[in-house]
Order: C-alpha cells, then sequence, then structure tokens
C-alpha cells in the first residue's frame, strides 16, 4: 500500500512510486530495446487535459503502471522522499496500468 502522496499533481500527470522490478509474474519488451519500468501510482491529477479541452481516463490509486524509459534520459521529473524514488509522468508516457495484487 502507498502512503500518502508526498505532493499534489494535476492536470493529467499522475505521482507514480518506482518499482525496483517488475512485478512478478510481468514482463513487457520494448521493440526498440528501450527498458521498461514500473511504478505504483501514489497520485494523480484530475485527468482534464487543457491541450484537448477533454477529461482523460485516469489510471487509479495503486495501479500498477508501466512506462518505457530510453537509455539516454529519464522519463519525467524525479525525485526522492525517505530514499524512494518518485516519478511524475504525463499519462502519454503510460503504456499500460494494471491492479496490484
Amino acid at each position: 500500500m502507498v502512503a500518502s502522496p508526498p505532493c499534489q499533481v494535476y492536470g493529467i500527470n499522475i505521482l507514480v512510486k518506482l518499482l525496483e522490478e517488475a512485478p512478478a509474474g510481468v514482463r513487457i519488451y520494448c521493440p526498440k530495446g528501450s527498458p521498461i519500468r514500473y511504478g505504483v501510482v501514489a497520485g494523480r491529477g484530475d485527468g482534464f487535459d487543457e491541450g484537448a479541452n477533454a477529461f482523460r481516463e485516469m489510471p487509479p490509486i495503486e495501479a500498477v503502471v508501466a512506462f518505457e524509459e530510453p537509455a539516454e534520459e529519464v522519463e519525467g521529473h524525479y525525485f526522492y522522499v525517505n530514499g524512494e524514488e518518485y516519478r511524475v509522468l504525463r499519462l502519454d508516457s503510460v503504456i499500460l496500468a494494471f491492479p496490484r495484487e
């Protein structure tokens, strides 16, 4: 279970607490060979996409999300709280989301 989020996110951004490795039984492969990272949704914006002037469905709190991270750069903004890494990702960065077991 994720503790209360260390910050608030807005719009179509999600706050993700990174997992050290993929959840058991889950492996996603990128055809370009980029690493896939996994995290647990700790916070999310309201889903309002200003560019499209519409609401978008957001992954639920506690869902596990997967996102591609090119080897030469870090995806999203990152910070650490008590030694744990968090990322603020745009919804478009998320490949898929699934319930945490």
